[in-house]
C-alpha cells in the first residue's frame, strides 16, 4: 500500500498546476447562499484555496474559500485588490457546520465604496 501511495503522491507532484483539481462540495450547502456584510480582515492568496476573512457587524468571524492563486491570477485577481479594512459584502454557500466554523464557499465579493465585484460565475473584476 505504501508504494502505491508514494506513486500517487509523485504523479500528483509532477502534474503540478497542469492537473485540474477536483474535490467535493459535499461539506457545503450548495442550495443555500448567505450574504454577509463586514470589514475585511485579510485576503490571503495561498494554496490550496485563497482565503477572505471578514468580521461582520455583529462581531462574527467569517472565512471564505476562493480559488487557488493560479486560478485568481488567470482571472486578473491579485492580493492587492482587497485591502484590510475594506468594507465588503460577500455571498457564499455555507459550510454544513457554519454555525460553528463560519466557513463559506466563495460566490461573490463586492466592495460597495467603488462597486468592485468578483463573482464565481465570471471570476473577473468589474466596476
Amino acid at each position: 500500500m505504501k508504494p502505491l501511495l508514494s506513486a500517487v503522491a509523485l504523479v500528483a507532484a509532477l502534474a503540478g498546476s497542469q492537473a485540474s483539481a477536483h474535490h467535493s462540495y459535499a461539506a457545503y450547502e450548495m442550495d443555500r447562499v448567505l450574504e454577509l456584510a463586514g470589514v475585511l480582515e485579510s485576503f490571503e492568496v495561498v494554496a490550496p484555496h485563497s482565503l477572505i476573512r471578514i468580521k461582520t457587524g455583529d462581531g462574527r468571524a467569517v472565512l471564505m474559500e476562493w480559488l487557488a492563486p493560479p486560478g485568481l491570477q488567470r482571472r486578473g485577481v491579485d492580493a492587492s485588490m482587497l485591502k484590510q479594512g475594506d468594507r465588503v459584502v460577500v455571498t457564499g454557500n455555507p459550510h454544513r457546520d457554519f454555525a460553528v466554523n463560519g466557513v463559506l464557499n466563495f460566490q461573490s465579493v463586492t466592495r460597495p465604496s467603488d462597486g468592485l465585484t468578483w463573482t464565481a460565475a465570471r471570476q473577473a473584476g468589474s466596476r
